[in-house]
């Protein structure tokens, strides 16, 4: 069946049970997707179904049908001028409701542009190679407390690449980075014996969960061994994560974290810089961990950069005791 979506959109569906839905196909004309949380008729979506998003759906003969009678194309091409299949070639981010539990196989396959997944607490169910090829997914947004039994273990297992993690709620927000890593397998001998080769500490930190909920503890000691493997730019991001978003973050590793970024605050103040990112460069220039000398860097890079507005706030947050 066809319904509609909350912007224009017309969602491809398949009713599971009554009032229940799985997703097959999206069409419409925007990069930037969000489900509405239930249709107007009442009814919810509770599945994202194979392929949904692939670049090549394959839908049974009477969806594909339905699509066709409705002049949309075929459910993979759509004559010009027309509502579009909405998949990687397009999607850049993704809104899913929380009412959505399950993706099932290859549901994102081949999503290539997509680099923004929102999700809810209630999404338990990955099926496999949900996020095949999906190079370009480096920020994972979760409505839930950091504390709430979510996916999120499931989801990073299929993720294996640098990936940023949002915990989101009405009055509180989380971000932790899990670092890219790599698997590969090794023959031993001529039994023909492969011993998995796991390279970069993203595995480990992915493993740090307790019965579903995240383990904040088992993570900040994922930090140590990093700094002897991971690049600087990693370390960075992970650090000032966990001092921006302090959940649950004891005071060893405060230090630890803290540590790192007075080792190298020349070159943290910079980067933020060049990003210009506002909000964590005025959380560093407020800390006393962070010398006049490197303050002082940090301008001049503003300065260069032609970043005024940098500049002035640099020198305000730095000086906010004094005012």
């Amino acid at each position: 069946m066809l319904l509609n979506g909350t912007g224009g959109e017309k969602l491809l569906c398949e009713e599971i049970e009554e009032g229940v839905l799985r997703l097959c196909r999206v069409f419409g004309s925007v990069d930037t997707l969000v489900l509405p949380e239930e249709l107007t008729d009442g009814r919810q979506i509770r599945t994202i179904g194979a392929y949904c998003f692939a670049e090549k759906g394959r839908l049974s003969q009477t969806l594909t049908a339905e699509v066709m009678e409705a002049g949309l194309g075929d459910g993979t091409t759509a004559p010009e001028g027309v509502l579009r299949p909405l998949n990687g070639n397009y999607l850049r981010e993704i809104t899913l409701p929380d009412t959505v539990t399950c993706l099932e196989t290859y549901a994102f396959y081949n999503c290539r542009k997509l680099e923004r997944l929102t999700v809810g607490a209630a999404l338990t169910q990955v099926n496999s190679d949900a996020f095949m090829n999906c190079r370009a997914l480096h920020t994972l947004v979760i409505r839930a407390d950091a504390g709430e039994v979510t996916g999120l273990p499931f989801l990073l297992n299929q993720l294996t690449a640098e990936l940023s993690v949002e915990f989101i709620t009405t009055d509180k927000k989380v971000r932790l980075l899990y670092p890219e890593y790599t698997e590969s397998y090794e023959e031993i001998g001529p039994a023909h014996i492969f011993s998995l080769h796991v390279e970069g500490e993203g595995y480990r930190a992915r493993k740090q969960f307790v019965g579903g909920r995240l383990d904040v503890s088992g993570y900040d000691t994922v930090f140590e061994k990093a700094c002897n493997e991971e690049q600087f730019l990693t370390l960075m991001k992970m650090a000032l994560n966990r001092l921006e978003y302090p959940y649950e973050l004891s005071e060893d590793a405060r230090i630890r974290y803290e540590s790192y970024i007075a080792a190298y605050e020349v070159a943290v103040l910079e980067k933020l810089v060049e990003t210009q990112d506002e909000e964590t460069l005025r959380m560093l220039c407020e800390q006393p961990m962070i010398s006049d000398e490197a303050i002082q860097a940090a301008v001049v890079r503003a300065v260069a950069d032609g970043w005024t507005r940098g500049v002035a706030g640099i020198i305000r947050w730095r000086n906010k005791d004094a005012c």
